[in-house]
């Protein structure tokens, strides 16, 4: 029978035993991003596989700090514990308070991890200022942290796109043989001067021809365009936009592909 967790258990032997721990036929851990569920997902794995039935908040972020190397305030956690409303149980003894994980919150894990989203844009033929208007204001600047955009046809018009997004920190991977001279020096030229603006902002030109999708990663998200960013709207094109919990098997390996032509690339 499960017990509540002795004292000479707790501290660095508490976070031994989650570091050995095989959490196989549980959630991962990576599904989860707020203090509720990253705590809810602590206390369901002390219970079911360390028979250790409640912790205090301070083991739990222990755990989530030193284990799983993730940044959560303890005052976040017990806050988003006191709203759990029936996912946990929670109990005092002395001058401390343990939390215990329930079936609804077992259950709030289980619904949390098979979730994600699916958003799709659609891009009218004809309509390139309208296109671009909604490529910028509900797609780049919806997306979080440093971008590693894939685009085999960046020309200036390109950079007039990006040039509006709101936090101006991106790599962009591109193939500068796609375009004709004339274009290819026009782009050149202002690409000099969009750097010397935009510090935070990189392009290379991978000079291998597997490049042909066009697709952009963000920390959470993946979202793959039909046409390149300059050319959206001149014809009917969509962007599909998948978070990191519905592709997580293609979003890593895009990042992988990524940062290995990224090494490989030329800087322009």
């Amino acid at each position: 029978m499960a017990s509540r967790i002795k004292r000479s258990d707790t501290g660095t032997d508490l976070l031994e035993k989650f570091r050995d721990v095989e959490t196989d036929g549980l959630p991962e851990f990576d599904n989860y991003d707020k203090p509720l569920e990253m705590g809810l997902w602590v206390l369901w794995v002390a219970k079911e596989k360390l028979n250790v039935r409640s912790l205090t908040a301070n083991e739990i972020v222990d755990v989530i700090v030193s284990v799983m190397e993730v940044s959560v305030d303890f005052r976040g956690v017990v806050n988003a514990f006191n709203r759990a409303k029936g996912r946990i149980h929670k109990h005092d003894q002395g001058d401390e308070t343990y939390y215990e994980i329930m079936k609804s919150g077992k259950e709030n894990l289980v619904e949390s991890a098979g979730g994600g989203s699916l958003e799709v844009f659609y891009f009218e033929p004809g309509k390139k200022h309208t296109s671009k208007r909604i490529l910028r204001e509900s797609i780049l600047d919806e997306l979080k942290g440093e971008l590693k955009i894939v685009d085999p046809y960046c020309d200036s018009g390109t950079l007039d796109i990006l040039s509006k997004r709101k936090n101006m920190n991106f790599k962009c991977l591109t193939l500068i043989e796609n375009l004709r001279d004339k274009v290819k020096k026009a782009f050149l030229r202002d690409l000099k001067d969009f750097k010397s603006e935009f510090p935070n902002v990189e392009f290379r030109s991978y000079s291998k021809s597997e490049i042909h999708d066009r697709y952009i990663i963000s920390d959470d998200k993946l979202v793959i365009l039909g046409y390149s960013l300059k050319d959206l709207g001149s014809k009917e094109s969509f962007a599909l936009i998948l978070d990191k919990k519905t592709s997580r098997d293609v979003f890593n390996a895009l990042v992988q592909n990524f940062n290995r032509r990224w090494k490989a690339a030329t800087p322009l």
